[in-house]
């Protein structure tokens, strides 16, 4: 090697360095800024010709494009799973677990308990009294059963509208990363950094909703839903738009709303929780409220002897007598008939007698108070679509009807704790791949210190012998 080719690849081992020192200080210095992706350098090195040195061609960002779509996938889980469990929480606590003084089976069972003692002794005004208040107890349950229905309802519509305007917000800001990427000329600073944000907001895109992502010879992204429909197309950005009446998402005009028919939508995120909540879960749970209040009304009214044809029973729509076609809600509306309440000018001996009755019956008759005890303990027939069967008793429809329900939030939490472990295991293997390991880069350090001044003693030899070589003429 010539000298002129020693000073030449000593040069460029300096400028090599030079860069190599200033990318690891970036790395430390960035190690905690949240979506920083260590950087490293692209060198490049003359074919064949030991005398060219090496160059700094430009910056890698240490992407692992696997870890990254999976770490993705299960930020996307975990969020369904959350707002469903997050969801439901209020309501499961308002709905109680079998054996809680408010929940439904024990209503209930308190209602039953109070006609057993009271078809030992019709004629105590104080047990009427007792039944009357059980009775009203029981639908007070199912009314504020229907009331937090309504409000999860409520909530899980207004945290769509919440997140579609995150959505179009994040897709936004992506679109204008692209462009911005694009006028990048090479793999510079600048555009790493504008990597890393858009980085950022692919994760929390994917909280959202599950994405199909992929990059143009330019370094920009395309983005279209799990299923296929355009998000991010070149440099148009279809708008997600919400009908919180109908429950349906549309992006660009095309609908997709998880689990949705021959949709191209998605199945993952925060939104598809949301929705799974508003368009399925919820209305069954209202639909099992809903049956069984019919089942209660419809027994109570075939066992009462004493009422008019098209007159309500001892429980009633609001006041009403029941009418099928407005079934409905009806858990929320149901009522005890004012008949039986000396409050609103009823009375209590209809308890005994039947709410049908014009005057007191014999004060030891149990009769109609023993057939309200066999509607109690007869099985009825129930909607097969509240998915709780076809046949049961008020009792162990109840039941059903309570570990039904919350299962649903249960078996969210567990799998969002068995998804938590499994995602963490992935973000800690990302974070490794891509993320700033300090210690390693202290070591880098040292490797530079030690190669700047390998390249420096060669200068400064060279520099000597030249120095002697002119001495020498």
């Amino acid at each position: 090697m010539s000298i002129t080719g020693a000073f030449t690849a000593s040069q460029s081992g300096l400028r090599m360095t030079e860069k190599w020192a200033e990318v690891t200080s970036g790395n430390i210095a960035n190690a905690q800024r949240e979506g920083y992706v260590r950087r490293g350098l692209t060198l490049s090195g003359g074919a064949g010709d030991r005398t060219a040195g090496v160059a700094v061609t430009g910056l890698r960002r240490e992407v692992n494009g696997a870890l990254e779509r999976m770490h993705r996938l299960e930020l996307g889980r975990m969020a369904r799973q959350d707002a469903v469990a997050e969801g439901l929480e209020a309501y499961a606590a308002r709905l109680g677990q079998p054996g809680d003084t408010h929940a439904l089976t024990t209503r209930l069972t308190d209602f039953q308990t109070t006609f057993d003692v009271l078809a030992n002794n019709p004629a105590d005004p104080s047990l009427q009294r007792a039944a009357l208040e059980a009775a009203e107890a029981l639908t007070r349950s199912l009314n504020d059963a229907s009331t937090g229905l309504a409000e999860a309802a409520a909530t899980a519509r207004e945290g769509v509208r919440r997140d579609v305007e995150s959505l179009n917000r994040l897709l936004g800001e992506v679109s204008g990363l692209n462009d911005r990427i694009a006028r990048e000329d090479g793999a510079t600073a600048t555009r790493a950094t504008l990597e890393d944000a858009l980085g950022v907001r692919l994760d929390a895109i994917s909280e959202l909703m599950d994405l199909r992502v992929s990059r143009d010879a330019q370094g920009r992204v395309t983005l279209h839903s799990a299923g296929g429909t355009p998000l991010i197309e070149g440099g148009t950005v279809a708008r997600v738009s919400y009908d919180a009446a109908a429950g349906r998402l549309t992006a660009g005009g095309i609908e997709i709303t998880p689990g949705a028919a021959g949709v191209r939508g998605f199945e993952e995120g925060r939104l598809a929780g949301a929705l799974a909540l508003q368009n399925e879960m919820l209305p069954q749970m209202q639909l099992q409220l809903d049956e069984f209040a019919r089942a209660l009304v419809e027994g109570f009214q075939a066992a009462d002897t004493s009422r008019a044809p098209g007159q309500a029973g001892l429980f009633t729509d609001a006041g009403a007598a029941y009418d099928p076609a407005q079934r409905e809600g009806l858990a929320g509306r149901l009522s005890v008939n004012a008949a039986v309440r000396p409050e609103a000018g009823g009375a209590l001996w209809r308890i005994r007698d039947g709410v049908g009755a014009a005057a007191p019956g014999a004060a030891s008759d149990a009769s109609q108070i023993n057939a309200f005890l066999t509607a109690l303990e007869t099985a009825h027939g129930f909607d097969t679509q509240a998915g709780l069967g076809d046949t049961a008793t008020l009792t162990g429809y109840a039941a059903s009807l309570i570990s039904s329900q919350q299962f649903v939030r249960v078996d969210a939490q567990d799998r969002l704790d068995r998804l938590q472990a499994g995602a963490a295991a992935i973000a800690a293997a990302r974070s490794g791949s891509e993320g700033v390991n300090v210690d390693d880069e202290l070591q880098q350090l040292t490797a530079i210190e030690q190669a700047y001044a390998a390249n420096s003693q060669v200068m400064r030899t060279l520099g000597e012998m030249l120095d002697a070589l002119l001495a020498a003429v």
